[in-house]
């Protein structure tokens, strides 16, 4: 957000229990129909002393509830919103694992062929451990290539020194300097190990075989919609560099400042950060943790990787495959390609898989999950992106986000049983009319419109109330531009008497979020 611009210091970052119990807002008006839902997300932040906290809802190809609870920045008490985009964490490799499917099914690349072909012939130099060249773009999707990230260095997100001595922070270049230096902890196939650097090397791959940057190839392959501007991007690390589309990001309270990584900050750069602003950098996890995007842009890339919502980002036989539970050598379960793909008791059906992804980084805690609710239903989908750490927690891997929240959340909207009919939401039932939100993107739309359409908006006064109405005059187009009940409104007295509707505040909303982050430092 822009008020971090100036500088987050660690005591603005992290916040009293009392502040966290006090009331929250909500972006958009209570529906009484997914009360419960509201009820698990207030309770879940109170509890945990977190800013903020975004849900949207899916049933099918409908986007049936969507809500903002809390801040994307507490010390401007800037309220957050499903349009904002979060760092994405872990939930990054689903997204880079589609990536990679896309280019199988296209056939440029194979699932069993050696990963060091796409991109290791191209480094001039050996590995040290021969047996990299074995490994396969498979057991990179499957965690099976050999590193051990709790026992050995994982470098993605944090920095290397190359040949040269020179401080080298990007995932492809981390990626190199590791994959020549490195011992595999197992033979590549032999067991399972979490790590991230197999997904940097596979956003590496996929953009050497692709040709276009891994977040070039998202964007495009899903497109704007009804909600969501589709945009997926990698993250920035610092204050001054990060997106005017994205929250701020809170770490837990307590949590210690850390040195920044080398060349983060200009000189002097200072001798401690907040842990979200300098310990790790988007870039240098690429495909495995760097993606950023809004819910309701995270929500439209699932139900159309389900196949739920046309069209579909992949055939249904690569999909098939996709989601496949994969024989892995040492027994282990549930691994799909890059994918979860989970048989759970209930409240779930332990007849239908259950997909979804988690990802945890400090400052951010990210999950979906998307399950039937009747024996081969649609798929209910469950949204919920965070942007605060827990006090006390590490990466905050330990946190049971599926147990705390999400499995809650899927309860909290069985209990209305009808909302299998509910229709998409409605543009004008997102912003609660006359909230501090509706007043927040008012002012967006109208700066947009002032740089965008400066013909007709171009000098203006502060912003007015009348009538219910928010709005701006320009007296040398004899114009004025307002908002009210969630919708924008255009009356031109010199033209009609009318004041003409012009749409939603939701239908401009994505994109000018988006060209506003385009101009932000």
């Amino acid at each position: 957000m822009v008020s971090m611009r100036s500088w987050c210091a660690g005591a603005v970052c992290v916040w009293s229990a009392g502040a966290a119990l006090a009331a929250l807002p909500q972006v958009g008006p209570v529906d009484p129909n997914f009360a419960a839902v509201d009820r698990v997300a207030q309770d879940y932040l109170g509890k945990y002393d977190l800013p903020g906290l975004t849900v949207v809802v899916a049933y099918g190809d409908r986007i049936i509830y969507a809500q903002g609870y809390g801040y994307a920045d507490r010390a401007s008490a800037v309220p957050t919103s499903p349009w904002l985009e979060y760092r994405l964490s872990s939930v990054s490799k689903a997204l880079t694992a589609t990536a990679v499917m896309k280019l199988v099914e296209q056939g440029k690349l194979t699932l069993d062929a050696p990963a060091w072909n796409y991109v290791g012939t191209g480094y001039g130099e050996q590995p040290r451990d021969n047996r990299l060249k074995q490994v396969t773009v498979r057991q990179l999707l499957t965690h099976t290539w050999g590193l051990d990230s709790k026992v050995s260095i994982d470098p993605s997100g944090s920095w290397l020194t190359d040949s040269s001595g020179k401080a080298v922070t990007a995932c492809k270049d981390l990626l190199r300097v590791h994959l020549l230096t490195m011992v595999l902890n197992s033979t590549p196939g032999a067991r399972y190990a979490d790590n991230n650097l197999g997904f940097c090397w596979l956003g590496t791959i996929a953009e050497a075989v692709d040709g276009r940057p891994l977040e070039q190839q998202l964007t495009a392959m899903l497109g704007p919609e009804p909600l969501s501007n589709g945009r997926i991007r990698i993250g920035e690390p610092t204050p001054a560099t990060i997106s005017a589309a994205e929250p701020s990001y809170h770490d837990g309270a307590g949590a210690p400042e850390v040195a920044p990584i080398p060349g983060l900050y200009g000189a002097p750069a200072p001798a401690s950060v907040p842990r979200p602003y300098g310990y790790f950098t988007p870039r240098g996890f690429g495909g495995s943790g760097g993606l950023v995007a809004s819910a309701f842009t995270l929500t439209r890339w699932v139900q159309r990787l389900l196949g739920a919502r046309e069209p579909a980002l992949l055939k249904p036989a690569t999909r098939a495959v996709m989601f496949s539970e994969q024989a892995l050598a040492d027994g282990t379960r549930f691994q799909g390609l890059g994918i979860s793909v989970t048989r759970l008791a209930a409240p779930y059906l332990p007849t239908d898989l259950v997909t979804g992804a988690t990802g945890s980084m400090f400052g951010t805690r990210t999950a979906w999950t998307s399950t039937p609710r009747r024996p081969g239903g649609p798929m209910l989908t469950v949204v919920a992106l965070v942007n605060g750490s827990r006090a006390g927690s590490g990466s905050g891997a330990e946190d049971d986000i599926l147990g705390e929240l999400m499995t809650p959340l899927v309860l909290a909207v069985d209990s209305f049983p009808f909302y299998i009919v509910k229709p998409e939401i409605a543009g004008d039932r997102l912003l609660a009319a006359g909230s501090p939100t509706e007043a927040h993107y008012a002012e967006l739309l109208f700066d947009w419109a002032e740089v965008h359409y400066s013909a007709l908006f171009p000098v203006h006064g502060s912003s007015q109330r009348a009538s219910g109405y928010r709005y701006r005059y320009y007296p040398s187009t004899d114009r004025y531009l307002g908002v009210r009940d969630g919708l924008v409104w255009l009356y031109q007295p010199g033209v009609s008497s009318d004041v003409n509707k012009v749409g939603t505040m939701v239908d401009f909303i994505p994109t000018a979020i988006r060209d506003s982050a385009a101009t932000s430092p």
